[in-house]
């Protein structure tokens, strides 16, 4: 697809959202104590909202971009856990979108990506901190991640139908 100025002022503004999101979630308590690094990922509704609008390319695009910038006002070793989280929900909802969607709704693709996003992210903890005991979290972290995804999904649908069309109609 070709790149317009006004497609890429469309993604600058999402991106900035992304970013917005991302930073105010980075000012809340972790939720669970236990597995400092899960989040709920509300800037993935963002993402979900660029796969379903711009497409998986755009999209890929996105999530790298979001991860660098937030990591300015992040850490570098908190970039490791964003990065493992954002990509791997980005690969699950693209491949769900495009295979099965409409079969399964977006608030499902949502809940598949926030669950992969944080089963990477213990993953990452589990490689950088040299403590495979971390994977006993598991079973907490995806009942955690699947009411994310609940939240992120319907967040998403709301985005995707509310926001001003000449953000999303794409020439």
């Amino acid at each position: 697809m070709r790149r317009t100025a006004r497609r890429l002022a469309a993604l600058a503004v999402l991106l900035a959202a992304a970013l917005v999101l991302f930073l105010v979630e980075s000012l809340i308590p972790p939720l669970l104590p236990m597995a400092p690094y899960v989040k709920i990922g509300l800037a993935n509704s963002i993402v979900l909202l660029v796969i379903v609008l711009f497409g998986a390319r755009d999209a890929f695009l996105f999530v790298l971009a979001k991860n660098l910038l937030g990591a300015l006002f992040g850490s570098l070793f908190a970039l490791a856990f964003n990065l493992a989280g954002s990509l791997a929900a980005y690969a699950v909802m693209v491949l769900l979108y495009r295979f099965v969607f409409p079969k399964v709704s977006l608030v499902a693709i949502s809940v598949a990506g926030a669950v992969l996003s944080n089963v990477a992210r213990t993953a990452v903890g589990v490689w950088l901190m040299d403590a495979p005991s971390l994977f006993i979290q598991l079973p907490a972290v995806c009942i955690f991640s699947v009411c994310a995804g609940i939240v992120i999904g319907v967040l998403a649908v709301f985005l995707i139908k509310y926001l001003p069309e000449r953000l999303t109609k794409q020439e």
